[in-house]
């Protein structure tokens, strides 16, 4: 098998020759939320046979300059003005939100997928130029429910979503329309996945009830898996944080692929017995090591005892897994727990 069947056969459980493997530190593609040139960006070491590549769309941006600490500012798409912190420990933060005033909504003008279309070509070139032989996923993120609390902010749209709940779903699926335009320019270049990146949990649960996920949000994410499975691409979706509460109705969603960048916060046993199957469907999975915890600050050995993990619990002769291979920016993981995971991975092949 070429890289391309290698990785279609673990996702679709259709016997892959060996374990594939995915690189989220692409060469000339990875920009750490456009705080980092792509083309400084270099291989993790014992990752150099990889089969899959992500690239991902996070924003458009507007230079705004400096603030007085001599800190970059600078305003996406939707109007949020960003400042990337002196600090490493993380990449952005959002100093401005447009629709933080309830009333803003009403004169608000939600931006137009073409703005991305300078992002879509080079990308095009780029994958052309090094990737044509390799598993192409497209990542979007933020999904919509992070992009509308960078919009209103957290507390903004949790109150909101109490007291005025049609103004929520409003902003929301204005989002979702604007990121059906961006999956479309990603089948335009040629990609063979799309997954979709949110964040609405944290280590403790939701940040709202389940009942006002499944109410107002569930059909909004199954709409955007639909509109990713029409271009014939398999549909990948990344919940940050602990989702324990909402599980079963997200593979109910219909989702192809599960993504799983924290596996300890649900479990990966867990998580095992779930993607086994549902109604006589399993669920393929891409997983990396937990970049919250062991990947964070655990040894080599952690690291690598976990990857040997997710592979038991993951992956079968049929297929249905994918190992990620991450070596993350602001803040950067140990380069020793990086070269475990990417050994061991590679090992398992």
């Amino acid at each position: 098998m070429d890289h391309i069947e290698r990785v279609q056969a673990a996702l679709r459980f259709g016997a892959p020759d060996r374990l594939p493997l995915e690189i989220h530190d692409v060469p000339g593609l990875y920009d750490a939320y456009g705080t980092v040139d792509p083309e400084t960006v270099v291989l993790v070491p014992g990752a150099e046979d990889f089969d899959a590549i992500r690239v991902t769309y996070h924003w458009t941006f507007a230079d705004e300059g400096k603030n007085a600490e001599g800190e970059r500012l600078r305003r996406d798409e939707w109007g949020c003005l960003q400042r990337v912190p002196a600090s490493e420990q993380t990449a952005y933060e959002v100093v401005h939100k447009p629709l933080a005033d309830p009333t803003a909504l009403d004169r608000y003008r939600f931006p137009d997928p073409s703005v991305s279309d300078a992002f879509f070509a080079r990308t095009r070139r780029i994958i052309s130029e090094r990737y044509a032989d390799r598993f192409v996923c497209g990542y979007v993120d933020p999904g919509p429910l992070l992009v509308a609390f960078n919009l209103m902010g957290y507390s903004g749209l949790l109150t909101r979503l109490i007291d005025e709940p049609e103004r929520v779903v409003r902003v929301v699926s204005q989002v979702v329309e604007y990121q059906k335009g961006i999956v479309d320019r990603f089948a335009q270049i040629g990609v063979h996945q799309v997954s979709i990146i949110d964040e609405f949990a944290g280590t403790g649960g939701l940040m709202f009830s389940p009942d006002l996920w499944r109410k107002h949000f569930a059909g909004l994410y199954a709409e955007v898996f639909r509109h990713i499975q029409s271009h014939g691409l398999l549909a990948g979706c990344l919940f940050d944080g602990d989702i324990t509460a909402i599980l079963d109705d997200y593979l109910a969603l219909g989702p192809d692929v599960i993504e799983i960048m924290q596996p300890n916060l649900v479990g990966i046993d867990k998580w095992s017995r779930l993607l086994g199957g549902r109604a006589g469907r399993r669920h393929a999975a891409k997983a990396s090591v937990d970049m919250m915890t062991t990947l964070a600050t655990g040894t080599p050995r952690q690291c690598a005892e976990e990857a040997r993990k997710l592979v038991a619990a993951f992956h079968s002769p049929e297929g249905g897994f994918v190992p990620i291979s991450l070596r993350w920016h602001r803040p950067q993981y140990a380069a020793e727990n990086v070269a475990a995971v990417a050994a061991t991975f590679r090992e398992s092949q």
